[in-house]
């Protein structure tokens, strides 16, 4: 019941989801004035900074209410309650109360672990940058999997990507025993990759591709250009810049970097796949590298994978690793969770779960990868892309029609304005149906055993 009433867990939950952003925050509090009740897939992380703020907040709480009392009474014992239910205001109060904080401890951070990083350069470690809209974690994933053959390698661990979390991992696991420390760069505006490369100083660098992921943060696709492309401009110009060359925000902007950068993915590089088969068990194709022909096998399916090994293949290859370790790493290589991961569920139904913080391209990726299990009843079932800001109608749309071309049965999971985009691109209705979660996906198939579903997308509590 103090739950209902004094919402300020849960809120805070919410908060941390976005990334303590006030705007963001407060956007979602008047969206949902009145929700008290959510499903915690991601739970709460007691951190420092959560602690804080919460501290702060009932502590702003009670100052307020002694305040009231002592001015109005009884009746600012009314006041104050009433307030203290707008959990919101309080949090807020808390952001700003630790904020003085943070800049000094970012600067403190920042000097620290620059120190220490200069400290290990004298001691030949060398540090590889990895930036892009999507495909970040399982590059870094991959070409850990082919460094470590031949070298020491450390790397961020899951989706640790930001200063602080980068910092984490340098402060306390990095040391001279390595050669290598492969550091998984994110942003949500322009200068978050500059500041983590001023810290870290890469040698090398890799691009992995630019879309409309979080074009809602970014406001329009040139800022998260400019952002993205921070990890080649302030990582070390003699060393390797490896960007994919079939990506066309790439492919138009990297000229700047055209005497010192590989672009993977085209003949003319002499870096890129072609005859791939992919099976539900894994994939063979032949790869290129550096202009000489290899025939590789892998667990991994669908052309994104395929393409983020590659990414690595060619670092790895640039940092030189012999093709016989690339290709035995290759071999051995498993899937990164929730991305094209194929898995048997309940009652022999086979999945390929691509939950993992969706984009555009991963989408028609995996839809495509859908497509080549003809001989199935192929499924779909997602709520959508989030963050795509004004793009929101126009790309689902158009998802809606690709949808349309490739499965059998839709499932689209709550109805908002991303599953209304994507019902209107597919002309046949009849394939469509809105459900409230995934765990509704079985009783939606007629024979499990003849049907392929692909989730695309899981999104976290505060959407």
């Amino acid at each position: 019941m103090l739950n209902i009433l004094f919402p300020y867990v849960m809120q805070l939950h919410i908060l941390q989801l976005e990334e303590y952003n006030p705007i963001r925050f407060l956007t979602w509090v008047l969206s949902n004035p009145f929700k008290r009740y959510y499903s915690v897939k991601k739970k709460l992380v007691w951190t420092f900074k959560a602690k804080f703020i919460l501290y702060s907040a009932l502590i702003y709480v009670i100052i307020f209410n002694l305040v009231l009392i002592l001015l109005f009474k009884c009746v600012g014992i009314f006041i104050g309650i009433m307030l203290a239910t707008q959990a919101y205001i309080f949090l807020l109060a808390g952001i700003l109360t630790i904020k003085p904080y943070e800049i000094l401890n970012r600067t403190r951070v920042k000097r620290d672990i620059g120190g220490k990083i200069l400290s290990l350069k004298q001691k030949n470690l060398k540090i590889i940058g990895i930036a892009g809209s999507y495909g970040k974690t399982s590059v870094k994933e991959f070409l850990y999997g082919i460094l470590k053959t031949k070298y020491k390698v450390l790397r961020t661990p899951e989706s640790y990507n930001t200063l602080f979390g980068v910092a984490k991992v340098i402060d306390y696991e990095l040391d001279d025993y390595y050669d290598f420390f492969i550091c998984e760069m994110g942003a949500y505006k322009i200068g978050e990759i500059k500041e983590i490369c001023e810290m870290v100083k890469p040698d090398h660098a890799i691009l992995t591709g630019i879309n409309e992921q979080h074009i809602d943060r970014f406001k329009k696709i040139e800022n998260t250009i400019k952002a993205k492309f921070e990890i080649l401009e302030y990582s070390d110009d003699n060393g390797f810049k490896v960007l994919i060359g079939t990506n066309t925000y790439v492919h138009n902007n990297y000229l700047k970097y055209a005497d010192t950068a590989v672009l993977y993915g085209l003949e003319q590089s002499g870096f890129f796949v072609k005859n791939v088969e992919s099976t539900k068990t894994g994939s063979k194709f032949t790869m290129m590298l550096n202009g000489n022909q290899f025939e590789a096998t892998s667990k991994l399916i669908g052309n994104s994978n395929i393409e983020n090994i590659l990414a690595a293949a060619t670092m790895a290859t640039l940092l030189g690793v012999e093709p016989n370790l690339i290709l035995q790493a290759i071999s051995n290589l498993t899937p990164v969770s929730h991305r094209l991961e194929i898995k048997t569920w309940q009652n022999g139904l086979t999945v390929i779960d691509d939950a993992y913080s969706s984009n555009v391209t991963g989408f028609k990726a995996a839809l495509d990868l859908l497509g080549t299990f003809s001989t199935l009843e192929k499924v779909i079932v997602t709520p959508g892309i989030v963050e795509l800001g004004n793009k929101t109608q126009e790309i689902h749309n158009e998802l809606g029609k690709l949808i349309d071309l490739t499965c059998d049965k839709v499932l689209l999971i709550g109805k908002n304005e991303r599953t209304l985009a994507i019902n209107e691109g597919i002309s046949n209705k009849e394939k469509v149906v809105f459900i409230n979660s995934l765990e509704e996906l079985p009783k939606h198939l007629t024979n499990t055993n003849n049907s392929i579903a692909l989730i695309e997308n899981d999104l976290p509590d505060n959407y």
